[in-house]
């Protein structure tokens, strides 16, 4: 490992980074503990804000050391045709990730106990600003910030790049302690580990995490007869499926040719003495 010296302001050293994930940890406990508080005070929706607490401990470093905010959490700009390649990219993983859900949840089915729709339902309209403000605006961006952002970015710089993506979304699954979700947060997680290497910046994953949340919240609110043009009881319906399949593929190419064309034009200011955020 290089010594500390040498790394960029906005990178943490491996120990560094562990007394984050430590506090994190505390943090997360805490966090449960406010969690099941404001659910007892003021309703379930309001236990959503707990959510805001988990990359308290990261800003709080990134401040103590004076380490450029932007650049440590990966607030890095990117083009348009970047950005609308992310969205498209939406489509396919969210539905061929829904599906998987579906078939993994007959083999290991959610206990009658657990179940977010409680939570997440809309009775009103604060209810409503709550749940998307805090399940939406604040989880996407606070985890990426974590995850995508300080997390991964610190392994990519210490170790190689699939290894800094898969040690985030194995992380970000375990950080969701929902062992029936696990496999399905950790593919979410390799998914948005690779979009966030590509492009440098954790817009476009905030972007897909943020809509992922916002569907599951529609969905929660919404009753199954409503979404049958999607999916049946068990299965999201064949052309769905087979639409996603068409897609997955070209919309990747499409995101890394964005992410390319970007880095390249980034690289061509660089060298012409203009000046270029990365």
């Amino acid at each position: 490992m290089e010594p500390e010296k040498s790394l960029p302001s906005h990178v943490l050293n491996i120990k560094d980074l562990s007394q984050v994930l430590l506090l994190t940890l505390a943090m997360f406990v805490a966090s449960i503990l406010f969690g099941a508080l404001m659910m007892f005070i003021a309703g379930p929706q309001w236990a959503l804000l707990a959510e805001a607490l988990l990359i308290v401990p990261a800003i709080l470093v990134v401040r103590q050391r004076h380490m450029p905010f932007k650049l440590s959490f990966r607030f890095n700009a990117v083009s348009w045709p970047t950005l609308f390649y992310s969205f498209l990219i939406i489509f396919p993983v969210l539905v061929l990730g829904d599906e998987m859900d579906r078939l993994l949840n007959i083999v290991f089915p959610l206990p009658n106990w657990f179940d977010v729709r409680e939570l997440l339902a809309i009775r009103s309209l604060s209810d409503g600003v709550l749940i998307v403000g805090n399940g939406v605006i604040i989880a996407a961006l606070a985890e990426e910030m974590l995850f995508r952002g300080m997390i991964q970015q610190t392994f990519e710089f210490h170790r190689d790049t699939a290894t800094a993506i898969v040690i985030s979304a194995i992380l970000f699954a375990i950080l969701h302690f929902n062992p029936w979700w696990m496999i399905q947060i950790t593919i979410l997680g390799l998914v948005l580990g690779y979009m966030a290497w590509k492009s440098a910046s954790i817009w476009p994953t905030v972007l897909l995490h943020g809509i992922n949340n916002l569907l599951s919240i529609i969905s929660a609110n919404t009753a199954e007869a409503k979404l049958s043009w999607y999916a049946s009881a068990v299965h999201v319906h064949w052309y769905w499926l087979v639409l996603a399949g068409l897609v997955v593929i070209p919309a990747f190419r499409g995101f890394n040719h964005a992410c390319e064309k970007m880095h390249a034009r980034q690289e061509r200011e660089i060298q012409q003495g203009g000046f270029c955020e990365k």
